[in-house]
This record gives C-alpha cells, sequence and structure tokens, in this order.
C-alpha cells in the first residue's frame, strides 16, 4: 500500500497536533500535513489537499481536520482507501453552535481575542491531562502562533460545512472512528451515528481522554493506527 497519509489538523492546530504519529508513521508511509491556514472553507482546504497529493490518499482527520477529510471523501472518493475520523461531527453546523460561534466573533472584534486560555485548554482535554503542564502549555503556545485572522477565517469555514451524513453513508473504503470519553466538544453520540452511517467503521473510545486525543494519548491513538494501517495492507 503507497498511499499517502493526511494529516489534517484541528481549529488552530498545526503539525504539532500530530507530532508523536508523524514521527512514527513517516518512516513507512509518504505523510503530507494538510494546509488548513490558507482557506476560509472547508472545501477548499480539501481541495488544496487533493491537489497537492498525487494518487491514493488516507485522510486523518482531528477535529476540523475531520470535516476535511469528509470533504475529501465527498470530493474524491475513489481515491482514498481508508478514512480515519477523530473527535469530530458528521453534521452540519446547528443554529445554537452557529450563533455562539458568532457570539465569539463579535468578543474578537471588540479586542478580546487572546488566542487559546487554560480556560480554553481545559474543554480541550481530560481533567487527568490538565495536570500535565507541559502538554497545557504546548497547547496555548500552539494555538496561539496563528492569529486573529486564521482563526477568523477557519470560523468561517467550520460555520459554512456542508452535513456529511450521505456521503458517510456511501463511503467506499474501511474507516476507524476515534474519539476521548471525556470529549465535552463533540459527543459520543455523534461518533457512534458516524459508526452506524459508514458501511465498514471501527469505532474506538479512548478512555479517560478529552477532544485532543492524538496529544493527551498518542501512544493508544498511533497503536490504533497502525492495526487499521496494516489491516488495509491487506486490503487493496
Amino acid at each position: 500500500m503507497n498511499a499517502t497519509l493526511v494529516f489534517i489538523p484541528c481549529h488552530m492546530g498545526s503539525a504539532a497536533v500530530f507530532k508523536d504519529q508523524i514521527a512514527h508513521f513517516e518512516k513507512y508511509y509518504p505523510v503530507h500535513v494538510a494546509d488548513t491556514m490558507s482557506h476560509n472553507s472547508i472545501n477548499g482546504m480539501a481541495e488544496a489537499v487533493l491537489d497537492a497529493v498525487s494518487g491514493t490518499v488516507i485522510p486523518i482527520g482531528l477535529s476540523m481536520g475531520g470535516y476535511v477529510a469528509m470533504e475529501m471523501l465527498y470530493l474524491a472518493g475513489k481515491r482514498l482507501t481508508g478514512l480515519v475520523i477523530m473527535d469530530s461531527n458528521p453534521y452540519a453546523e446547528s443554529e445554537t453552535r452557529r450563533m455562539k460561534r458568532l457570539a465569539e466573533h463579535d468578543l474578537i472584534n471588540h479586542g478580546r481575542y487572546v488566542g487559546m486560555t487554560r480556560a480554553g485548554v481545559r474543554r480541550m482535554i481530560s481533567e487527568t491531562h490538565m495536570q500535565d503542564a507541559a502538554l497545557v502549555e504546548r497547547i496555548i503556545n500552539m494555538a496561539r502562533e496563528p492569529g486573529q485572522l486564521i482563526y477568523e477565517a477557519q470560523m468561517h469555514a467550520i460555520i459554512n460545512r456542508r452535513d456529511y451524513a450521505a456521503t458517510l453513508s456511501a463511503c467506499p473504503c474501511p474507516a476507524l472512528i476515534m474519539y476521548g470519553s471525556e470529549d465535552k466538544v463533540t459527543p459520543a453520540g455523534w461518533h457512534h451515528d458516524m459508526q452506524n452511517m459508514i458501511p465498514q467503521a471501527r469505532l474506538i473510545e479512548l478512555p479517560d481522554t478529552g477532544h485532543l486525543i492524538t496529544m493527551e494519548q498518542p501512544q493508544q491513538v498511533s497503536k490504533h493506527l497502525d492495526d487499521f494501517l496494516t489491516e488495509l495492507k491487506y486490503q487493496v
């Protein structure tokens, strides 16, 4: 199997989100990190990946990255030999979430943008991992670096994404869905929904873990990815 692994970061995330996974898998597979900071739509991010990488791909998306992975499936399903979605949401933005994000945008326009605070990190990771001071600092620094303009562009992309239920139901390849049991951002039910939508899907819950599973449980995420990719080798 010579498919390229496409790692797709979360909102305000960079390659640092997948630091441990990239270090492990680049020894065995072609690896590409999606550019999620040069576009203000999920469609634009997905098209950029498909233009940048030739041949078959396996999108590996976290949170917003999951939307991009699903958009890649929508645009070019025949190019996917596998699909990995982590801590994400198969549905279009709800009106409640849309209004909340727009309220956050208003605060930003009134000079309230400060990047990721400790309170924001607490919403993203489990209470257990909040005790890891080095991890908390890594997350804050990563989210601070892109700045307000990219924050706003990605928020626009998230708010205006399409609904992927029909796309997932027609998924032609095996999929791996992972989420943290303590995820406060994308509830467990959405992941079970995705498992039910996708014809060939495996669902894994990581205990005592929040929304940023690749950083909170890097070894466990890599192990499950390894198992999934090894099985794919014998199916393509």
